[in-house]
Order: C-alpha cells, then structure tokens, then sequence
C-alpha cells in the first residue's frame, strides 16, 4: 500500500470538469541530470540573446559571446536527448531538418570535384578568370567565402542550441519559458520608450539617430525586427491567456488572474506594434490575432457560420486588412530598395544553381552583379528576403531543407487544427506555431532571424512546439488512460471522453 501510495504522488489528479491530469512527474525527468542543467542554461543564453543579439551585423562580440554560451547548452541537450530521444515521427522529423540545415552549411566547407563546382556559369567564368590570373582553383570549396561560411556555422549555435533545449525541456517549465519571451519583449518596450525620450545627441542611446528619426527598437537595431518580436509575443500571451482559462480551479482566482494579465499584456503588444511603425509588423496584427482565435480553439468555424452577422463583419475586416497590405505590396516596390534587393538576390540564384554560393557570401556575390538602382553608399549584407538568400547561399540543398522545414511546419498546424485547444499541451504548442509562423510571414519582406535575439527565441519556440506536440501523440494517451485507471476508472473514463471531445 505504501508503495501504490507513492506511486501515485508522482502525478496529480484533476477534477472532473475537463482540466488535464498530467502524466507520470518522473516522465520529465527521464532524460536526468542532463536536461535540468540544459533548463537553466537555456534561460541565461535567453535572456542574453535579448541584451546582447539585437544588432545585425555579421561580426561583433556580442555573437561571439552569445555562441560561446551556446555550446554548453548545445552538449548538455545533446546528452539529455541520447538518453532519451524523441519520441514521435514529427519530432523526429523537426530534429532531421535542423540537423539537415547545420549539416548543408558545415558541407560548404568541404571541396567539390571541379567537373562539379563548374556546374554554373558564374563558377565557370570566375574560374577562368582565376587561371588567367595565374591562381590556382582546384581543389576548392563548395562555398565561395570560406569566412563567411564559417561565420555562418558559428551564427547557427544559438537558434540550434535553443532548438535541442526546447526538446528536452520538463514540461513543467515550457509555460513559464514563454512567459519569460513575454516578459523579456515588455521589458524591451520600456527599454525602447526610455531611448525615445532622450535628446537626439544623448551619449546614453544605444544606437544612433538615422536620418534625423529615433527608431523605436529598444535592443534592437531595426525596428522592424522589434515589431516582428511584439508580434510573437502578442501570439504567446494570447494562447497562454485561454490556457490558464481553461485549467482554472474552482474556489480560487489564480488562474482567472493569470488569464486576465495574460490579456493585458498581449493587447499592450498589438498596440505597441504601431510605435514601432513597421508596415509589415502592422499588416502580420490581424492574421496572426485570428490565427491565434482559431488554433486554439476560442473562435470554431462551426460557431461563426451559425452567426451570418459575424461572418461578414470578419469578412469585411479582412477585406479592409488585405487592401491596406496590397496597397502597401503594390506602391512600394517600385520606391522601397528592398524589393528590388529581394528580386535581384532571387535572379542571382537561378545563375548560381545547383549549389549556391555559399552562407555568408551574399554581399561579395550581390556586388559583383549590383543592379544600377542600388548604387548607393551602405553595402547589402542581407537580401531582406530570408527564403532569396537561402535560394542564393544554400542553392537546391538548401531550399530542400527549406522546404522540408516548412512542410513538418504546416504538418504541425494540421495537428493543433485538429485538436483546437481542447488540451493544455495544444495551446502551448499553438502559441509557438502562430509565433513561428508570424517570423516566417515576416522573413518574407525582411530578415528577422538575421537577428540572434529572435533566431535564438524562434529556434527555442520550436523546440517546446514539438515537444509538446509530443505530449499529444497516441502513446502518452494510453499511458495516462493506464495512470487514470489505477486510481479511479470513473474519473478517468469521464477524463478521456471530455479529450476526446
């Protein structure tokens, strides 16, 4: 009896009236030691991201800090998950196309057959003009820029050491490392309210004035990527809000306050967005607003086409929403130098085929073919479209990997869609994939993850959306039907028919 008593410590029950009852305590803490110290370094490599990653340059020493204090974090999750790995093909997939990614840069490195580094045009022509010069080519590497390769590599330790910690993070700890990204953003708000204040010449800015305008960015130094990070945390603090609606306990006001300052904090973020007079970060409000309704299942479909009024005041506010964005799509390409830099990263990629130039050779290879309307002062280290210049650097390998991320991406979607937060694990899961969903929106007008700030919170956000999609998957259903069974058949019976539906 003493060791039944024991056993069933190790988990709470939940009353009958549809609050989850978690699995066995000791499952989180199968992977041991190992993934309570990756848990806590993973919080200070957060949080330093967010004091030191915001600028966006290629070199400084706040990257090579913040990838140095990636690599403990990156060998304690390693050796947490060979204790025990993922358990789920979708899981196992996420792990495959990040492993496939750092695996395609660090390729780059090594040295083609020359029939092979030939393929293009562009590699002909250069290697020619190297013979000619007397320079000898053969053996070279994939990559055009060693250097910049290399650079590349290091600047993938953050997002992929966060990736591997958000796997194997207790689930005890997922909740409160989004409210950490939540608070980490707010704080950055106040950090951003305090440098707009101050006189324009103030030695106490962070960054300078350009062109006689303060940006609105805080740590940041584009304020686009600020509005991109309000974003985030404006999905994160919306699906945490109905979470702690939905596991509010009788008797107690706990849960409704967490909901209520969830709230609060998720509406100072869409009103905050327009500080940052970003165009992209106002068009992403409303889709990203109703995408969060919908995954977690606040807003049913079945419920608004019941409501005729609704449905056409959400299709009128849609209509309203995509004319201002095609408005702003169609009068700024033609003036803003980002498009022309997008469209013209994607042409030199059609040359560069099948290989790519490689990471962290675009502004060598987008000056050499610079179109006359970019002739200006500033040299373009980024292509303002992340897909472009991964099309560009990483050629087809790359763009499979893309593609292969963003297909596991839309699978993970399939699956909260299904579920609509009837669990408390899917509105975790659903406020990381609207959150990623709105950086890759955004990565398609501007390079948010050219920022190790949100690349290393994007990177830490997958890693807690598949881990808890994992909490979902048939098997942990019968281990908790098991567990329920046990103590009460009654209670766990009622259990399982208010999941199911």
């Amino acid at each position: 009896m003493r060791d039944r008593s024991k056993g069933l410590s190790r988990f709470f029950c939940s009353n009958a009236d549809g609050r989850e009852l978690n699995l066995f305590q000791g499952q989180d803490d199968r992977r041991g030691l190992a993934a309570a110290i990756t848990t806590c370094l993973m919080v200070v490599l957060l949080v330093a991201a967010w004091l030191l990653g915001g600028p966006t340059r290629d070199s400084s020493w706040h990257d090579e800090g913040l990838q140095l204090l990636s690599l403990p974090v990156l060998v304690m999750a390693v050796a947490a998950l060979l204790r025990m790995p993922p358990r789920t093909p979708m899981a196992r997939a996420a792990l495959a196309v990040m492993l496939a990614a750092f695996a395609v840069v660090a390729m780059q490195l090594l040295p083609l057959p020359a029939s092979l580094w030939m393929a293009s045009p562009p590699r002909a022509a250069l290697a020619r003009d190297l013979a000619t010069a007397g320079v000898t080519v053969f053996p070279h590497r994939w990559t055009l820029t060693p250097y910049g390769t290399e650079e590349a590599l290091w600047r993938l330790l953050p997002p992929f050491a966060a990736f591997l910690a958000g796997l194997v993070v207790a689930r005890r700890f997922r909740r409160p490392f989004l409210v950490l990204i939540v608070l980490l953003t707010m704080a950055n708000l106040g950090f951003a309210l305090q440098q707009n204040g101050l006189p324009q010449n103030s030695p106490l800015r962070l960054y300078p004035v350009m062109d006689g305008v303060p940006m609105f960015g805080g740590i940041f130094v584009n304020q686009n990527h600020f509005a991109a990070a309000l974003v985030i945390a404006m999905a994160l603090s919306l699906c945490l809000a109905v979470d702690f609606w939905r596991r509010r306990v009788p008797g107690t006001r706990k849960r409704e306050l967490q909901a209520l300052a969830c709230t609060g904090l998720g509406m100072a973020c869409l009103f905050a967005v327009h500080l940052t007079s970003s165009r992209a970060g106002m068009a992403l409000l409303v889709p990203v607003l109703a995408g969060c309704l919908l995954i977690s299942g606040l807003v049913r479909m079945d419920w608004l086409v019941q409501r005729t009024w609704l449905m056409w005041a959400l299709v009128a506010l849609a209509a309203i929403t995509a004319g201002v964005s095609l408005h702003w799509m169609a009068g700024i390409p033609g003036q803003d130098p980002r498009f022309i830099i997008a469209d013209a990263t994607f042409k030199l990629g059609l040359s560069w085929l099948p290989w790519g130039s490689g990471a962290g050779s675009l502004t060598p290879v987008f000056e050499s073919r610079l179109p006359e309307s970019l002739w200006i002062p500033n040299f373009v280290n980024h292509a303002h479209n992340e897909f472009a210049q991964w099309w560009l650097t990483g050629g087809l390998p790359g763009m499979i990997v893309v593609l292969a991320g963003v297909g596991v991406f839309v699978a993970a979607g399939i699956r909260l869609l299904q579920v609509r937060g009837r669990r408390s694990a899917s509105l975790v899961a659903s406020g990381c994939w609207m959150a990623i969903a709105a950086t890759l929106v955004h990565s398609w007008v501007d390079f948010p993850l050219g920022t190790l700030t949100l690349a290393t919170t994007v990177g830490l956000l997958a890693g807690l959306l598949f881990a808890s999609l994992e909490d979902m998957a048939p098997q942990d259903d019968r281990q908790v039907a098991v567990a329920r069974s046990r103590t009460s058949p009654t209670d766990a019976a009622n259990q399982l028919s208010q999941q199911a539906g």
